[in-house]
């Protein structure tokens, strides 16, 4: 059965977006890789085999045309207590799970075949999977700004748990940390 990764893109001061949802560069490495992040990239689209991510991560309906050109052609779970009367037309199957995040990672696993069921979108997800006991790995790419205000990855609230460095990718403009969770 696939493993689950929460994979996300962080800024120094540990928050995934801006004021007003902007990525202030948290994912220029993506789009444009330095010979270091190349390699890091080209894994991580292999080795998804399905991604969960939140509605506001999604977007609208209207917004969904911005997936048109993702690398991942594999099945995309939002999670949401508000679907869309209709999935939007595209190359991205999107399945939208109204039951919760355990339903939506438990899908994505059973789609992802022996690959990981990716976690790629919104703080609330990942805080969610994480607080369940959902999670085997966590990738962050940490960018060397700060953002000073915007959405956290982490929040106190109460959940701990220690995590176990399996490997570290210094690029100019991110370092990429990947940990074993437990």
């Amino acid at each position: 059965m696939a493993g689950v990764l929460l994979d996300m893109a962080i800024s120094l001061d540990g928050l995934i977006c801006g004021p007003g949802g902007s990525d202030g560069g948290l994912y220029d490495w993506y789009f444009e890789p330095s010979d270091a992040s190349r390699p890091v990239v080209d894994e991580l689209v292999a080795t998804t085999g399905s991604i969960v991510v939140g509605r506001g991560a999604y977007g609208t309906a209207d917004d969904a045309q911005g997936w048109d050109e993702t690398p991942y052609d594999v099945p995309h779970f939002v999670v949401t207590h508000r679907p869309p009367r209709h999935a939007p037309d595209g190359p991205v199957e999107f399945v939208f799970v109204t039951g919760g995040v355990r339903e939506a990672v438990q899908r994505a696993r059973d789609a992802a075949g022996d690959r990981y069921a990716t976690i790629g979108g919104g703080a609330d997800i990942g805080r969610q999977a994480l607080a369940a006991g959902l999670v085997d790995e966590v990738q962050l790419h940490v960018v060397p700004v700060l953002l000073g205000d915007g959405v956290p990855l982490f929040q106190r609230t109460g959940a701990a748990g220690r995590l176990t460095r399996t490997r570290v990718v210094d690029a100019p403009n991110v370092t990429h940390l990947r940990y074993r969770v437990g």
